[in-house]
């Protein structure tokens, strides 16, 4: 497959990039990130969490057109075409039953300044999809440290989901 950068098309007639039919644009991260500044704590909390879920829905399906026959496979194209889309520099790995995933230049983290917590619930949106297809069911990633918080990188833990637990059903112990 050819790199990202090589499949983009500009349409300056349209304003617009596309990798086929998937649109992308381009924004500087601290104006993105400035938007959960501008936002109450627990308002900014819940707008994260929902930049996650929404990158994990329509961002997942641009990294199923990637998919190929070999999970691993997958994993390749995603740290190779982080970068060319400005997410910084992924450097992922199996680890035991989950994945581990390293992010050094986070646009996130630079965008949104010193911070108490992390910041980057894109990239694990990102990641909860990707784990999805990888770890074959629904995954869930943590962001474990943020360089927004004084880490050197930003690193994500990303793992199966629990399964739900049964209606009525009591909790085991």
């Amino acid at each position: 497959m050819a790199a990202l950068r090589e499949r983009m098309v500009f349409d300056a007639e349209r304003g617009e990039y596309r990798d086929g039919t998937i649109r992308y644009m381009m924004i500087r991260p601290d104006a993105l990130m400035g938007l959960f500044a501008e936002l109450p704590p627990d308002a900014a909390a819940a707008a994260l969490a929902a930049l996650g879920r929404s990158v994990r829905r329509f961002g997942g399906r641009s990294a199923a057109t990637y998919r190929d026959s070999a999970p691993d496979g997958l994993l390749e194209v995603i740290a190779a075409t982080a970068p060319q889309l400005g997410w910084g520099v992924w450097t992922l790995r199996r680890e035991g039953e989950g994945l581990t995933l390293d992010v050094q230049n986070s646009p996130f983290a630079a965008g949104a300044g010193a911070q108490p917590a992390p910041v980057c619930a894109a990239i694990g949106g990102m990641m909860a999809a990707v784990g999805g297809m990888v770890l074959s069911g629904e995954a869930v990633a943590v962001e474990t440290d943020c360089a927004a918080s004084g880490a050197a990188c930003c690193r994500f833990a990303v793992s199966r989901a629990a399964p739900p637990a049964a209606a009525g059903a009591a909790p085991r112990r």
